[in-house]
């Protein structure tokens, strides 16, 4: 049986190119499969939309995908054409990327193992090469990706920060709440940082201009390059980090009532969750405290209301309810309570915008979850442009291709 016809269909191998030889080789002790390609005679082949006729050949040759347990190469003379300016350029082949030594088809497996989660180290180990090469397959793949693939315009913008390292290391990250994609990604979380994932954001086709809004927290940072680079864009603040706020508010004034009565002790997450999240037994036990410790009490009850009025931004915009929280809250006479409250008035163009745009930076906090994810899976990076390049890669919302046609 003739094995060649076998292969080329296979390998989906098209004329001018045909398989001229399959044979195995011993090296070192192991049976390697090798494949040799050639071309036609007389073909000319296309250079920039002209048909050029070949000059010389180059020795090339390409680590494919296992044939069963042996390790296979796709070999051949791969010719050199005379472009119409004089100068001598290298065929583009089918089966492979230009200035790759894999082929598509084990690049493409590559991409997939690491989309399943493996980290490069153990996606090199897998299919026989070291972790940097894999680096560099997903880079190039997600380069093409990246200049090919522009952006819509985007209209409803998150940014947040999240951890590179141990340390004062972060990366200011851009995305895209309806897209669902980060849009954009530096080094920093300064509002220089901020103006540069912009111009991140810029180069790849969507313009500031479009944006109608910005989620955040309450960094300083960010509110300037907002204010500054998109004054048409409402901030929204995260409904989350405000009541992260007020949350630090009520464990200050736990810490204030345990210094007096050892009773408080062991209670602080019993304050800090949502009421309706807690046991029978823990939430007799809250009612009990409250009771025993009455500024504490009329704090906890002012954070679940104030909770009840956010959640009433989800069916109403009326301003109202939180302006009448907030008259409740400052005649409590708590100063950590009054503190929020100070807070809120001085943030307010952001907090009452959270009304009328009922957005908030959940996606963002999902996007810093994966991303950290990303960081544990490799064991951390050394090379801050590796990270950001396998940020793009899974939550980039790219359309890398990772299989044949």
């Amino acid at each position: 049986m003739d094995e060649l016809p076998i292969f080329t269909a296979a390998l989906d191998i098209r004329l001018p190119w045909y398989i001229k030889r399959v044979h195995f080789e011993f090296e070192n002790g192991v049976k390697k499969l090798y494949i040799q390609v050639a071309h036609t005679r007389r073909t000319k082949f296309p250079y920039e939309g002209v048909d050029c006729p070949v000059y010389d050949h180059q020795e090339r040759s390409w680590k494919h995908l296992n044939f069963f347990q042996h390790e296979c190469y796709i070999y051949g003379r791969i010719p050199r054409v005379k472009a119409p300016d004089g100068t001598i350029k290298l065929v583009k082949v089918p089966w492979a990327m230009p200035g790759s030594s894999f082929t598509l088809l084990f690049e493409y497996n590559v991409l997939n193992l690491m989309l399943e989660g493996m980290s490069a180290s153990s996606a090199g180990r897998h299919t026989g090469i070291c972790g940097k090469r894999v680096f560099r397959i997903v880079k190039r793949h997600v380069g093409e990706a990246l200049c090919d693939q522009g952006l819509s315009p985007v209209k409803a913008l998150s940014v947040d920060e999240t951890s590179t390292r141990k340390g004062h290391h972060y990366l200011t990250v851009l995305a895209d709440r309806q897209a669902k994609k980060v849009v954009g990604i530096v080094p920093g979380k300064s509002q220089d940082a901020f103006n540069q994932v912009l111009i991140a954001m810029e180069v790849r086709g969507a313009g500031r201009e479009d944006v109608r809004s910005v989620t955040m927290d309450m960094s300083k940072s960010y509110i300037a390059g907002v204010c500054e680079a998109m004054p048409q864009a409402d901030i929204v603040f995260d409904r989350f980090h405000i009541a992260k706020q007020l949350n630090e508010a009520i464990d200050e004034i736990r810490r204030q009532e345990q210094r007096q009565y050892n009773e408080l002790k062991g209670s602080r997450y019993l304050w800090l969750r949502n009421n309706a999240s807690l046991t029978v037994n823990q939430r007799e036990r809250v009612d009990i405290l409250a009771e025993a410790y009455p500024t504490l009490g009329q704090a906890y009850r002012l954070r679940e209301l104030f909770k009840q009025v956010m959640d009433e931004a989800l069916v109403s915009t009326r301003l109202r309810p939180l302006n009448d929280w907030i008259k409740a809250a400052w005649a409590s006479g708590i100063k950590p309570i009054q503190d929020f409250v100070n807070m809120l008035r001085s943030h307010w163009y952001g907090v009452k915008t959270y009304f009328k745009k009922v957005a908030d930076n959940a996606f963002a906090e999902r996007v810093n979850l994966k991303i950290q994810e990303i960081k544990r899976i490799a064991k951390g990076y050394r090379n801050i442009n590796n990270f950001i390049l396998m940020i793009y890669f899974h939550i980039g919302g790219l359309e890398l291709q990772t299989h044949s046609k």
